[in-house]
C-alpha cells in the first residue's frame, strides 16, 4: 500500500453503508486521505423504472449520492472526500474504483443477508473480500440489526 492512498467505501443508502461510510471517514481522516465514496447504478433498483433512460438514472444516483447519502461526511473536520456513481454491479463497480484510485483499503458497511455462508458477511461482502488485491475492512451491522445473531459479539455472552 502506497503512502496517501484514498480509502473507497461503497454507498447504497442503507443504515449499513451508512455505519461503513462513516467508518471510512474516520478512517480517512486518520490516515489523512482522501475518502472516495462509490455508488453502483445496479446497487439500488428502485432508483427509477424500467423505462428510464440509464444517464437519467445516472443522474438521480448521483444527486441522491452526493445530497443524501453523504451529507453527514461534509460535518467531518478534515476529511476530503468525493463521490461517483460507477455503472454494473456492486462488487464490479467497487473494485474498478478501488484500482482506479490505487486505494489503500476498501470498506464495505455489511447487510449480512447475502448468499455468504459467512455469518454477518453478505454476498457483495463476500464477493469483494474474495476478489480484492487490497486490503478490505467490513464493518458489521449495528447490535439491534435483524441478521444478527442473539447474543454473537455483544456483551449477552460475555465477548466485548
Amino acid at each position: 500500500m502506497r503512502a496517501g492512498a484514498p480509502v473507497v467505501v461503497g454507498a447504497d443508502g442503507s443504515d449499513e453503508s451508512a455505519r461503513g461510510m462513516m467508518f471510512a471517514a474516520d478512517l480517512a481522516v486518520t490516515l489523512g486521505v482522501e475518502l472516495v465514496v462509490v455508488h453502483a447504478l445496479g446497487m439500488f433498483n428502485h432508483l427509477a423504472g424500467w423505462e428510464t433512460p440509464i444517464d437519467e438514472q445516472a443522474e438521480q444516483a448521483d444527486r441522491l449520492l452526493r445530497t443524501e447519502w453523504c451529507a453527514p461526511l461534509a460535518e467531518i473536520d478534515r476529511l476530503r472526500w468525493n463521490a461517483q456513481v460507477a455503472q454494473g454491479s456492486a462488487t464490479d463497480a467497487i473494485l474498478r474504483v478501488a484500482d482506479d484510485v490505487d486505494a489503500g483499503f476498501v470498506v464495505l458497511g455489511s447487510h449480512g443477508a447475502g448468499g455468504s455462508d459467512q455469518p454477518l458477511l453478505g454476498s457483495t461482502s463476500h464477493w469483494v473480500v474474495r476478489n480484492s488485491h487490497r486490503p478490505v475492512i467490513i464493518v458489521p451491522p449495528g447490535d439491534n440489526h435483524p441478521h444478527r445473531r442473539p447474543g454473537v459479539g455483544t456483551s449477552e455472552n460475555g465477548a466485548s
